[in-house]
């Protein structure tokens, strides 16, 4: 696949909302953008000091001894790896399949089905060797053919998922996609164990379109063009992984269970159950206090936050980098928003510093770029920005936009009026709405939020991109080339990732450019200017970035998590101390 578990998947972090594909958080494989490369240190830097002799309620709970409980916003149920779209339904899937490479805390590829793999001289083939010992939940061996099933899924006719784009550049894509050819020719089987990968052009980016979870061929093979007996399936949660954890229970908008796969290939298992319990911000630090859950993922980085952890004190909090940002985006499609010299105004209206300062107490910081701040190409040297509504104004009076009796500004019958679509129960929407309704007020401009549950506003974004604004957050990989997904013109499609519908030559261009580079010092300098050009054109209100804060229990022990390392990772590795 082509995004987190390779570029980007759909969080909702409790304040800030994340949508992203389907991938591990990974850098290139190129030597030099590994962690020593990276713009800051992406691995867990502090870990809060906990008193061991305060009694730890979380060891007398009744499952305690084998069960870990994480809190985390609810996932929407979508458990497949052809059809997640949301982080916290990657977390699932990332428990339940695994793919044929994976990545360290540092961002590093490191196998996982796959042995090892080769690349052609003219870097358009991967060759890959898989594990001979690799079964899925049902004792069936995990073969190349199951490879070439899920990649060839992709380019069905009748897929409607959000990673057909991984095998866009597969060779035979457009033959197979349109029913000219009878197989996606670009995947060949060499033997059982052995399968490799073609693509058109040689682009950096290639291998990480191949490091999604691997479906079983055997269980869920479907006849061309019929790709709806895969989602009814996932509908039914019939579930068939190779991964460490087997589905047990979904129970929407309560939990997720899930349990060991005791003959996981790759040796023991320390916990034998895993339990994703769906929490809110109103109630995540009661139930780490009262041991009802042993986690909390991506508690807010706040001065408040931290004090009710201290306070608990049996509660760990692991900081480190977020990679990721919070952002409003525009829906270019709409006439007053398609020009670039509205949306630099409202950017100017709104002031960032105070909301980011007020919501999280300093510790984030504006952001003016889709560049990560753990990334090699990250660059400070763009507008910031800086709050200044006569700015704001003048701009708005050179596109035209008169400030009407009722004070909203309006050009040839349009005003300057827009419904901001955002979710509930978020503790970071709640701050902004007053904040940006006053400042845009100042400047002629009128704001209205639309509240729905975060699903909702998935669909409504990405689906049926019916929307003016809309606020979300997306969690990336080190290689800012994944940002070709969510900016160039072919995302821009129902259920892509370019949702806003930018259209932009020069995007496009230094998008293309930055994918075919492989020399790192060349790549840096394509993506900065990048940069450049998308603080310019402003397709997004940037918002924030921030370090990311898990917190958990003092008993759960060798937690490996990181800016490009989720904690289902490495999760056969933890141990519970009772």
């Amino acid at each position: 696949m082509s995004k987190k578990i390779l570029a980007m998947v759909l969080v909702v972090l409790m304040v800030v909302t994340v949508f992203t594909g389907c991938a591990p958080k990974t850098t290139t494989p190129d030597a030099a953008a590994s962690a020593e490369a990276v713009a800051k240190d992406a691995t867990a830097t502090e870990a809060t000091v906990t008193d061991t002799a305060i009694p730890n309620p979380a060891k007398d709970r009744a499952n305690a001894a084998d069960t870990l409980v994480v809190g985390m916003t609810e996932a929407k149920g979508d458990f497949f790896p052809a059809y997640y779209s949301t982080t916290y339904d990657g977390y699932i899937v990332q428990l339940m399949f695994d793919g044929l490479l994976t990545n360290d805390k540092s961002g590093a590829l490191v196998p996982q089905l796959a042995k090892s793999f080769e690349t052609s001289d003219d870097k358009k083939t991967y060759t890959f060797h898989l594990r001979d010992d690799v079964k899925f939940w049902d004792g069936t061996p995990l073969t190349a053919k199951d490879v070439k099933f899920t990649y060839t899924t992709f380019a069905d006719p009748s897929y409607d998922g959000r990673y057909n784009s991984s095998v866009f550049d597969v060779v035979g894509f457009e033959e197979y996609n349109a029913g000219k050819a009878t197989e996606l020719t670009g995947i060949k089987i060499i033997d059982d164990y052995t399968v490799s990968v073609s693509f058109k052009e040689a682009k950096v980016s290639n291998i990480y379109n191949l490091i999604g979870g691997i479906m079983p061929v055997h269980y869920y093979g479907f006849e061309k063009g019929n790709a709806q007996t895969l989602k009814d399936k996932m509908a039914a949660m019939d579930v068939m992984g190779s991964g460490r954890y087997k589905m047990v229970k979904f129970e929407p908008k309560q939990y997720v269970e899930l349990t060991a796969y005791d003959t996981w290939y790759g040796g023991k298992i320390n916990i034998k159950n895993i339990i994703c319990k769906f929490t809110t911000p109103d109630t995540q630090f009661q139930e780490l206090e009262a041991g009802s859950i042993d986690m909390q993922l991506s508690v807010p980085p706040k001065q408040d936050n931290k004090d009710q952890i201290d306070a608990i004190g049996f509660i760990n909090n692991m900081v480190y980098p977020g990679n990721s940002y919070g952002y409003m985006g525009f829906n270019l499609r709409d006439e007053r928003l398609a020009d670039q010299r509205v949306r630099q105004a409202l950017v100017y209206g709104f002031n960032r510093k105070d909301f980011i300062d007020l919501y999280y107490n300093g510790n984030s910081a504006v952001c003016n770029t889709p560049i990560s701040q753990v990334s090699w190409a990250y660059s400070n040297d763009v507008n910031p920005y800086d709050y200044d509504a006569d700015k704001a104004m003048a701009l708005l009076e050179e596109a035209g936009y008169k400030v009407g009796p009722d004070g909203i500004r309006e050009k040839d019958g349009k005003k300057l009026s827009f419904i901001w679509d955002t979710y509930t129960e978020s503790k970071y929407v709640e701050t902004m709405i007053p904040l940006l309704q006053a400042d845009w007020k100042k400047i002629g401009v009128k704001v209205e939020p639309n509240l729905m549950d975060f699903n909702s506003l998935v669909e409504k974004v990405y689906t049926s991109r019916d929307f003016q604004l809309y606020n979300m957050s997306w969690s990336m990989t080190v290689d800012p080339g994944d940002n070709f997904y969510t900016f160039h013109t072919t995302m821009d499609e129902p259920d892509g990732n370019n949702s806003i519908g930018l259209r932009d030559p020069e995007i496009d261009k230094l998008l293309e450019a930055g994918a075919k580079e492989f020399d790192q010092a060349e790549r840096i300098k394509i993506y900065q200017e990048f940069a450049v050009k998308m603080n310019e054109k402003v397709p997004y209100m940037f918002l924030n970035q921030n370090d990311t804060w898990d917190t958990f229990n003092n008993r759960v022990k060798n937690l490996v998590i990181s800016s490009y390392c989720d904690w289902t990772f490495y999760i056969e590795s933890v141990e519970l101390d009772n």
